[in-house]
């Protein structure tokens, strides 16, 4: 039987490469698919709609990996996002990516678009969090070099920048509250690949924990959602 797995994804939606993207016709047509654009063009807010489908997509996108083993091909228009319910700033629905259905959620929350996926469970078992980012980016590498210590060798082979950092030490404490350990036993690590398309593990005591975990960043934004494998028995 398959794991629980948790995919998420955030949009900073005052970076400068979000802007005007929701008129962009080549992007849109490499992006999303006919149903999603005449939903777009519908929208009353067709920027912020575009950020969900792509979120929707990449938090997808992160779920397929896992399930399948092998991260596919990403081609955005190929993950199909259909909503079932939109309200309150907050969407609901699917995303089908050939056998493969996976549930959605996305919402704003404050200037930014988050998405979560999970299957294997009912996606109220999946826990999530949010946080802007306060240094300013000239700032970054600076912090950077001031968190690097407080993560061991696997860890650190994983971390890119600051966002990578902080996004993992906000994750590691929520990750150490549902596996009911210690934080200095939780570690956060990824397997040898190319950066950004390798997924993250959860290790406890050196060891696979049961439970899983997404971590996404973009502009001032960090995002991290976990999943325990055996969440009805919570």
């Amino acid at each position: 039987m398959q794991a629980p797995v948790v995919g998420n994804d955030i949009v900073d939606l005052l970076h400068p490469s979000t802007g005007g993207k929701h008129v962009d016709a080549r992007f849109l047509a490499r992006i999303l698919d006919d149903a999603e654009r005449r939903t777009l063009a519908a929208a009353a807010d067709p920027g912020v709609e575009l950020w969900a489908f792509w979120a929707a997509k990449e938090a997808a996108y992160k779920v397929a990996s896992k399930l399948r083993g092998t991260p596919p091909v990403f081609v955005h228009a190929a993950f199909s996002v259909a909503w079932t319910a939109v309200g309150g700033g907050r969407r609901r629905g699917r995303v089908t990516y050939r056998e493969l259905v996976m549930p959605v959620e996305a919402w704003t929350h404050g200037a930014a678009v988050h998405a979560l996926s999970a299957v294997g469970t009912q996606m109220p078992f999946a826990r999530c969090g949010i946080e802007r980012l306060g240094p300013p980016p000239e700032e970054w590498s600076a912090r950077l070099a001031e968190l690097m210590p407080r993560f061991t060798a696997s860890e650190a082979d994983a971390v890119h920048s600051f966002p990578s950092a902080a996004v993992r030490l906000l994750a590691r404490p929520a990750l150490a509250q549902a596996l009911g350990a210690d934080e200095a036993d939780v570690e956060i690590v990824c397997e040898p690949g190319v950066t950004g398309r390798r997924p993250p593990r959860v290790l406890l005591a050196g060891r696979p924990a049961p439970c899983d975990v997404s971590l996404s960043h973009h502009g001032s934004w960090v995002a991290w959602a976990l999943l325990a494998q055996n969440p009805g028995g919570r």
